[in-house]
């Protein structure tokens, strides 16, 4: 009858198997025990040895400024000013806004504008269904 013949691992420094003294095998060996370690740290916070875990941390209070949103004013006629004037448009000038303006267009404290006339010194004119302005 044949023996059989069982191959032993290489072995290295201390009679320990080759994959265990090389590179890669270290790593494993370290990451395993570093794992069993966090696991274990993970395990001993979240459990007082009773049924309910413990809880580690306090929740912290951040404070996040918020904007806050205002009720729009309703302008009037006196809020606008005329910045410019030219080809049948204008801007005008508002405390918080800048708004362009054409013939048809809906402008609050204005009404619809009918007519947008430019002066040859470089004024101009901004008619509207409630008020009109002109550049002095």
């Amino acid at each position: 009858m044949a023996e059989e013949v069982v191959a032993e691992p290489e072995r290295r420094k201390g009679k320990l198997p080759a994959w265990m003294v090389s590179k890669g095998g270290l790593a494993a060996i370290a990451g395993g025990t570093l794992l069993l370690a966090c696991c274990g740290a993970y395990a001993a916070l979240r459990s007082d040895g009773g049924d309910t875990p413990a809880v580690a941390e306090e929740k912290a209070e951040i404070r996040v400024p918020m904007p806050v949103a205002s009720k729009p004013q309703a302008l009037k006629a006196d809020a606008y000013s005329i910045v410019s004037v030219f080809d049948g448009e204008a801007f005008l000038a508002t405390p918080n806004d800048l708004v362009r303006v054409v013939v048809g267009a809906v402008v609050p404290g204005l009404g619809t504008i009918t007519s947008v006339e430019a002066f040859p010194n470089g004024g101009g004119t901004v008619a509207g269904t409630e008020a009109v302005l002109r550049t002095r």
